[in-house]
Order: structure tokens, then C-alpha cells, then sequence
């Protein structure tokens, strides 16, 4: 799990832990194994009901990368844009045929086929921006998911307070029990709230940002494979992707073309 999203995690937590307990209340009222499964049964149900079968198993997939934050590298992409332009200058486009197998990124590898292919330069471009738009849209398929829920379980939380309060003015023979019936009544609702403000819309706000890192990682890897394709030199390439970067990120020629030239291992994140 990334270490900041955990640290916000439990800092949350504490948050709510600590100001329950300055007030000299205690935490066991606050657990209620039944308000729990309430909203997050309900929420998951009414969630998946608005896809399809074969779009459910990306869902835990985006969850999991947000977790471990799967940040695609700009720096890694630059350096292999340049080491790639560097072997198409040496020995010729075709040579970056035998480098396809090392590359693990499949948009990358796809472009490299591309430019060994000879195919136009407009295609080339077409090509992968649908590559991106594809990826663009599975990634907003999945933060989507993550959003309705956000928005599901508040509501669900108050189905059952509605639930537990119906119950309760069902029993009003015993006066004693009023207090303590309101209590889990209002339970669901703290659990709604606290579920979709704990992990739902993070996670939704978290794959949005690694979306957007993507987006703009695939943007400097087709401009780079476009430049490559024009015939441009390593300098050339790598001065331009660098304009990407701010002043104090770029690594200059020097170091991106140092041995041992090794593909790096990947660029994008995608997992969906």
C-alpha cells in the first residue's frame, strides 16, 4: 500500500479516535458489525448494477492500484525515447525491431512496430491516439465506479437510520430502550458517511490523479516516437520531451544516453 495514502488513513482515524475519547466518550457504541454490512452490502449492490459482467473484474484491479499508487514515470519515458532514437540513428529504424521484445510497455511496443512497419506518420499518430482515448476510457470507467459509490453509501447510511428508526417507534413500551435504540439507529448513517469520505471517494480522487499522470506520460511517448519517426537525433529527442519537465527535472543527454543502455523496464501504470 502506497505509504501516503495510508498515513492519510490512519491520520483520519486518529482524528476521530482522539476527539471521541477527549470528550470522555467511549469507541465500543461506535462499533456495529450489522450498520456496517448494511451500507457496504447495499452500496457494492446498487454499484455494480450499473455495469456490465465483464466490466466488474477491472474494479478491484483500479482498487488495488490505487492503493500501491502506480505512478507511470516521465523520467523512465524520456530515457527511453532517447535510447530508442539512438538506435534508429545508428543502425536504422529497423533496428529497433530487435529492442520490441525488451520493452514491456504495450502502447510503447505498439508504436515501436509501427515506425519498423514504415507506416505513415498520420497513422502512427491515429493509431495511438486511440490507444490513449481506449485507456483514457477504462481508467474513467473504473473512477466512475468508485464515485457512485461514494455517493451510494451516505444514502444507504440513511436507509438504516430510516430502518432502525421505524423499529424503534415500533416499540415504544419500554422507555428505556429509546436512547439506546436512536444510538444504532444513527449508526448506518456514521458508517455511510465515514465509508465513502474513508475509501471510496479517495480511491475514486486517487485513480483520477494517476489518470491524468498517464495521460500526460502517453502524450510525451507519442510525441517522442513521432519525433524518432521524422528522424530526429537523440539530442533532438530528448531536448524536446525534456521541455515537458521543469528546469530542475531535466537530466540533459549526457545521463539519459550513459551506459549501460538498457530499456527501461515500463512507462504506463495501466491495469485496467
Amino acid at each position: 500500500m502506497d505509504p501516503l495514502f495510508l498515513g492519510g488513513l490512519l491520520l483520519a482515524l486518529l482524528g476521530i479516535v482522539v476527539a471521541t475519547l477527549i470528550d470522555g466518550n467511549a469507541l465500543g457504541p461506535l462499533i456495529a458489525p450489522s450498520s456496517f454490512m448494511l451500507v457496504t452490502v447495499a452500496t457494492l449492490g446498487a454499484g455494480v448494477m450499473a455495469y456490465r459482467l465483464h466490466e466488474l473484474p477491472a474494479m478491484p484491479r483500479a482498487f488495488a492500484r490505487a492503493l500501491r499508487s502506480d505512478v507511470p514515470d516521465t523520467q523512465e519515458t524520456i530515457t527511453l525515447m532517447g535510447r530508442l532514437a539512438d538506435t534508429a540513428r545508428r543502425d536504422g529504424m529497423l533496428a529497433l525491431e530487435a529492442r520490441i521484445d525488451e520493452i514491456d510497455d504495450r502502447f510503447v511496443a505498439t508504436g515501436v512496430q509501427l515506425l519498423v512497419d514504415g507506416v505513415d506518420e498520420e497513422v502512427v499518430q491515429e493509431t495511438l491516439d486511440i490507444e490513449i482515448a481506449a485507456i483514457d476510457e477504462r481508467h474513467r470507467r473504473s473512477i466512475g465506479f468508485f464515485r457512485q459509490l461514494g455517493g451510494y453509501a451516505p444514502t444507504f447510511g440513511m436507509v438504516g437510520t430510516v430502518i432502525g428508526l421505524i423499529n424503534m417507534l415500533g416499540n415504544l413500551q419500554d422507555p428505556s430502550q429509546l436512547g439506546r435504540g436512536m444510538a444504532l439507529a444513527l449508526m448506518t448513517t456514521f458508517y455511510g458517511v465515514l465509508i465513502a469520505n474513508l475509501v471510496f471517494n479517495p480511491v475514486a480522487t486517487r485513480l483520477d490523479r494517476l489518470n491524468q499522470t498517464e495521460m500526460s506520460v502517453l502524450d510525451i511517448a507519442l510525441d517522442g516516437l513521432l519525433t524518432i519517426r521524422r528522424g530526429a537525433s537523440p539530442r533532438g529527442v530528448i531536448e524536446r520531451l525534456e521541455s515537458y519537465l521543469p528546469p530542475s527535472e531535466r537530466l540533459g543527454v549526457g545521463d539519459r544516453l550513459a551506459p549501460p543502455q538498457q530499456i527501461p523496464a515500463g512507462v504506463t501504470g495501466e491495469a485496467a
